[in-house]
């Protein structure tokens, strides 16, 4: 997923001189990714490690899939960041990306047609229903329900993003959601380098093969244009990582997990950091995003690869956090009858 397609209708208004002020480049800089007790402070990775030997599946991003037929195809977990340390695909992952007939991801950005580029820029389902958007009645200064501090970091983000300091009066809550997805230390290389997902599909588009996109672009806005509840977890849960950074410690060590393949400890820190953001509401919030975000889509993926699978060939391509889990990837293959056996790439754990 990212931010939202239309992002300058309000733009240049009156961006704050603080916002976001805390994603610096220092912050969002890491030379060698290393493990840090700052970074998970107040919880300890040992009780994170001890919560990640729950989880099916809590080691591995690299998967190869092997249908009842023979036929093999790959399932690789990316991180959504364009660091040049997360863009440096192992070599048994390149050449299994050159090697492949069809590459899947999750969201296939490129258009067919200019009615369809055309579409995608329609704002339906983006912004509230009202001729004039200053009829809205104003509210306590908060956001989604949020409280003041974390409405601010969402407000932060909302001008850093070229909208207004009321953003709120004129989006709704899916779009707000939409527009969380970005991470600010994405800002400095957002046109420049694509984040990993998009450099596999690169890849695959240079080597000659069939892209699919496992989802529309526009899935995610009507989704949660029929499910508030969820639309306002999700705008919580990516607030809470708005949280203002003082060191890159907790990139460092988010990036350090993810290349050991420790995807298990990456969900348990998950629960413990939006614990501490929102306290026991924080739970709940991430219990219906996961839902969504994870589990319902899942299923929607390997409906849309239901054809493709048995012919094998395929580079699936989607977020680490899909693979693990009683309702991950993984499992749900198994489930299906297919052989999933782990890749161990070079710097993973076994």
């Amino acid at each position: 997923m990212r931010a939202a397609l239309v992002l300058l209708l309000w733009a240049v208004l009156s961006v704050s001189a603080g916002a976001q002020d805390w994603a610096t480049a220092e912050v969002c800089s890491v030379d060698t990714p290393v493990l840090s007790d700052e970074a998970f402070a107040p919880a300890m990775l040992t009780d994170l490690e001890r919560e990640a030997d729950k989880i099916p599946i809590s080691k591995g991003k690299f998967w190869q899939i092997t249908s009842p037929e023979g036929r093999v195809s790959y399932l690789w977990g990316t991180y959504h960041s364009s660091d040049p340390l997360i863009l440096r695909l192992p070599d048994r992952v390149r050449d299994a990306i050159e090697a492949s007939r069809a590459v899947a991801v999750e969201i296939d950005y490129t258009f067919k047609s200019r009615e369809a580029y055309r579409a995608a820029q329609m704002m339906d389902g983006r912004f509230l229903e009202a001729s004039d958007p200053f009829a809205f009645e104003p509210g306590d200064g908060t956001v989604a329900g949020l409280s003041q501090k974390v409405s601010n970091w969402v407000r932060d983000r909302a001008m850093e993003l070229g909208w207004t300091e009321d953003f709120d009066l004129i989006m709704s809550l899916p779009g707000m959601a939409e527009m969380l997805l970005s991470d600010p230390c994405e800002d400095f290389s957002e046109g420049v380098l694509p984040i990993q997902d998009d450099y596999v599909q690169l890849l695959g588009r240079l080597a000659g093969a069939e892209i699919i996109g496992l989802e529309r672009p526009d899935d995610f806005v009507t989704d949660l244009a029929a499910d508030e509840d969820t639309a306002l977890a999700i705008v919580g849960v990516y607030a809470a990582y708005l949280r203002p950074m003082s060191s890159n410690a907790e990139r460092s060590s988010s990036f350090a997990l993810y290349l050991q393949g420790r995807l298990g400890v990456m969900e348990a820190w998950d629960y413990a950091y939006q614990r501490e953001v929102h306290g026991a509401k924080g739970l709940e919030m991430l219990r219906l995003t996961d839902a969504y975000l994870l589990d319902f889509r899942n299923r929607r993926f390997l409906d849309r690869l239901a054809g493709e699978l048995p012919r094998g060939g395929v580079f699936i391509a989607v977020g680490s956090a899909h693979l693990p889990g009683q309702t991950g990837l993984v499992t749900r293959l198994r489930e299906m009858g297919y052989d999933v056996t782990r890749v161990v790439l070079p710097g993973e754990v076994e």
